[in-house]
C-alpha cells in the first residue's frame, strides 16, 4: 500500500474538487401537449427512429448508435411558452461540412420546413428552425473546422460589443453561391460582409442583443 502523506492528502482532496468534463452532450428531453406533432417534426428534422414508444405518451428516439437522443413526454397540461420565457434559449446541432448543412437545408425545404432565419455569427453559420411548440433548433457549420483560435478571436470582440452578433443571411442566395462551388471560405467571407443579407428573414424579436 502506498504510504500516504499529509501532502498527498492535499493532493488528492484538490484532484477531488476539480469538475471532470462530461464525454458529450446526450440527448433532449422535452415535455409536449403535441405528442405526434412533435414526433413528426422530429423525425423529418432530425431523422430520428423510435427505440421506444409507450402508449403513445412518451417515446424515446435516436439518429445514431446512442439508445436515445431525444425523449418526449406528453403533458396535456403543457402552456404555450413565450418570448419572455425563463429557460432554454435554442439547442445546436453541428454538421461536419457546409456540404451536409446544405443538402439538409434542401431536404428540409422539401418537406415544408423552413429555418426563421438564418446567420454568419463569425465563428459558426447556423439556420435557426422552430419545433411545433415554438422551440429553437439550430444548425450549424464550423467556419473555421478544427482552428478553434479564430472562433475564439470572434468570441472577443463579442465580448467587448455583445451587438456584433452576426451577419443575416438569406439561405436562397447563399444556397445558390454553394452550388456554384464556393468553398465554406469563400462564403463565409461574402455572409460576414453583408453579402447573402438581402433578402433575409429577420431575427426573432428578443433573441439577440439590439444593434
Amino acid at each position: 500500500m502506498r504510504e500516504q502523506t499529509p501532502a498527498s492528502i492535499v493532493q488528492q482532496h484538490e484532484s477531488a474538487e476539480q469538475p471532470i468534463a462530461p464525454a458529450n452532450l446526450h440527448h433532449l428531453g422535452l415535455k409536449t401537449a403535441r405528442f405526434k406533432e412533435m414526433r413528426a417534426f422530429y423525425q423529418t428534422f432530425l431523422g430520428v427512429r423510435p427505440v421506444l414508444e409507450i402508449e403513445g405518451r412518451v417515446g424515446f428516439y435516436t439518429f445514431d448508435l446512442a439508445h436515445h437522443r431525444l425523449a418526449l413526454f406528453e403533458d396535456p397540461s403543457c402552456t404555450q411558452t413565450v418570448p419572455t420565457s425563463a429557460g432554454m434559449h435554442h439547442l445546436a446541432f453541428i454538421h461536419d461540412s457546409v456540404d451536409d448543412l446544405m443538402r439538409v437545408y434542401q431536404r428540409l425545404k422539401r418537406q415544408g420546413i423552413f429555418p426563421r432565419f438564418a446567420m454568419d455569427h463569425g465563428p459558426n453559420t447556423s439556420l435557426y428552425y422552430q419545433d411545433p411548440d415554438g422551440n429553437l433548433m439550430e444548425l450549424l457549420v464550423d467556419n473555421f473546422g478544427a482552428d478553434a483560435g479564430k472562433g475564439l478571436e470572434f468570441f472577443s470582440q463579442f465580448q467587448s460589443n455583445p451587438a456584433l452578433h452576426g451577419k443575416p443571411i438569406n439561405p436562397e442566395t447563399y444556397l445558390a453561391a454553394w452550388q456554384q462551388g464556393a468553398t465554406l471560405a469563400e462564403l463565409h467571407e461574402r455572409s460576414f460582409a453583408g453579402g447573402f443579407a438581402e433578402g433575409a428573414a429577420p431575427i426573432l424579436q428578443g433573441l439577440f442583443p439590439k444593434q
